[in-house]
């Protein structure tokens, strides 16, 4: 390419704004997340990684590679091999492509906002705003009662008090998983929103954002995800010892905080525990968690993950292909008669699957290696770096504590705003 080109190019209008495109673009992606379908989303998305790969083309842009994205980069090889090797070629591409989006979008990200770190603190406010909206609209759903739109739970031994409103939003394809899927990754948001307030002293929007997260957790509770309650045993576990640790260090332990501040804390706690007690439903579909075979839903699940296992098992370095079409056709092959399936429902053992041990084990690497990113920075950095790292810790833990019983994950509204997030470590 010519210099009177390239000049021309970086001199013009457009590329001088191009990150204020890609970045319109980017919340387009998160936007249409609330309403469009997968598709849709996944051009949106293609148009950033378009305005970022053309920008790297014509800017050197200070972009180094973590240990954690080297790690990434081999998960996807084995997945790029896994394709090459499957008998069913044309349908693991389909599933192929929509990794490639996402993999481009990861990238793209961590390049935007390498160079527009201002652009992190407003990102994260209107995933939580974004998260409300969803909220809200199934707190009304769950209200004043909802159709479901498919068997999501088993009524057999319920009475008509026991059943669950399952709320699911607007998101598409509507389904209360997917919408707890969406909502528990947004959750650490407002963890960051929270501690940033507090720490710049601000402490009436400190309080909004903790209503707001408290208004997530009640719409969580109302889609009725089982797989969104047990993620909840991995969220709140780290975020209490880090709000602890926090505690300790900022203040010299719980006995020095206002006795008021105690008090709101408590009240939360108090209001959230009161909302579960006084409906019986809930309580019955929390229970419904250890029903096990007596679940027409679990029991599924289960005879899924025996058919996943046994696949896995007869591939175990290859898979079978990436992407639920490809899944679908061969788990026809190990199914039992009447239990069809999307995908295995545990994502560890759907990446196992499509792409075989070396992809899962590159994948637990690279979700270790971000860990020990965060951990690092958590003990050495700033404290805004360390409030973005302990967010992004909670959302991991949120994301694939839901992701042991179910796929949601793999849904775009969940994965751009998970690689999104994860993206968000490149500007420490």
């Amino acid at each position: 390419m010519s210099t009177k080109i390239k000049n021309f190019i970086q001199n013009s209008l457009f590329f001088n704004n191009i990150d204020n495109i890609a970045y319109f673009v980017l919340l387009a992606v998160l936007f249409c997340s609330l309403f469009l379908q997968s598709e849709m989303i996944g051009a949106i998305a293609l148009v950033f990684c378009s305005l970022m790969i053309f920008k790297i083309l014509f800017k050197k842009i200070n972009y180094s590679l973590e240990n954690y994205e080297r790690a990434f980069i081999i998960y996807f090889l084995f997945v790029t091999v896994s394709l090459f090797a499957s008998t069913l070629f044309s349908l693991s591409l389909h599933g192929y492509l929509k990794t490639l989006v996402y993999v481009l979008f990861y990238f793209s990200a961590g390049v935007f906002f390498c160079e527009n770190k201002r652009k992190i603190l407003p990102t994260i406010l209107l995933v939580a705003l974004f998260s409300s909206y969803e909220s809200i609209v199934a707190i009304f759903q769950n209200v004043h009662g909802v159709d479901e739109i498919s068997g999501w739970q088993d009524m057999s031994h319920l009475n008509p008090e026991e059943v669950v409103s399952r709320a699911y939003g607007t998101l598409l394809p509507y389904n209360p998983n997917l919408l707890a899927g969406y909502i528990l990754c947004a959750l650490s948001s407002f963890i960051y929103l929270i501690l940033l307030a507090l720490k710049n002293k601000k402490k009436k929007i400190a309080l909004v954002f903790a209503i707001l997260f408290l208004i997530n957790l009640i719409a969580i509770i109302d889609t009725g995800c089982r797989g969104a309650y047990l993620g909840f045993l991995f969220f709140f576990p780290f975020l209490f010892c880090g709000l602890i640790y926090y505690v300790e260090k900022k203040f010299g332990g719980l006995s020095n905080i206002k006795k008021r501040y105690k008090n709101i804390s408590v009240l939360g706690v108090l209001a959230l525990l009161g909302f579960v007690i006084t409906n019986p439903a809930l309580i019955k579909r929390f229970e419904s968690i250890f029903a096990f075979r007596t679940d027409s839903s679990i029991s599924f699940r289960l005879n899924v993950y025996e058919s996943a296992i046994r696949m896995f098992l007869d591939n175990v370095f290859l898979g079978i292909g990436v992407g639920n079409q490809n899944f679908r056709e061969i788990y026809g092959l190990y199914m039992k008669t009447g239990y069809d399936a999307l995908g295995s429902y545990c994502v560890p053992l759907e990446i196992a699957v499509e792409s075989g041990i070396f992809a899962l084990i590159a994948f637990l690497v690279f979700i270790f290696l971000v860990f020990k990113k965060c951990f690092y920075v958590i003990k050495n950095d700033n404290l805004d770096n360390k409030i973005l790292c302990f967010s992004i810790i909670l959302m991991i833990l949120a994301v694939f504590g839901h992701g042991l019983f179910d796929t949601i994950w793999f849904r775009p509204q969940v994965q751009f705003m998970f690689w999104m997030t994860i993206a968000m470590l490149k500007k420490i």
